[in-house]
């Protein structure tokens, strides 16, 4: 009897504990894996549809504001809100979240622009 309910407790967390990657994100700053960077990566914003986007360049930039569309627990669009020119459409990130634990996640970045470009992977440090 015990091992059928410690079996059962196991299956139960770690379905939980993949279940909220949306959950997980809201609210959080990602800093890029990679060595020697400080600011480079993502935020998103604890009401769930607003999101930044940071880059370094020797220093850190002015973040870019983005919009945030969750396509399912996992998968989610970042949307460019601040218009360049009348012309141009909005750039946009499709990214789906490959791993993610307490400190650290995964997410792939899925291409979308011109020609033949394979998806990224990046990893990210929650601060």
């Amino acid at each position: 009897m015990k091992k059928i309910f410690l079996t059962g407790l196991c299956l139960s967390l770690s379905t939980l504990a993949f279940a909220g990657a949306k959950e997980s994100l809201i609210g959080k700053r990602l800093v890029m894996d990679i060595p020697e960077v400080h600011c480079a990566g993502l935020s998103f914003s604890k009401n769930g549809k607003d999101a930044a986007m940071y880059a370094e360049l020797g220093q850190c930039q002015d973040p870019m504001p983005l919009r945030v569309r969750w396509l399912d627990d996992k998968t989610f669009i970042l949307i460019e809100k601040v218009r360049l020119n009348e012309t141009s459409p909005p750039r946009s990130y499709l990214y789906k979240v490959k791993s993610i634990n307490p400190d650290y996640v995964e997410l792939t970045q899925i291409w979308t622009g011109w020609g033949d470009s394979k998806d990224d992977t990046w990893g990210y440090y929650f601060r």
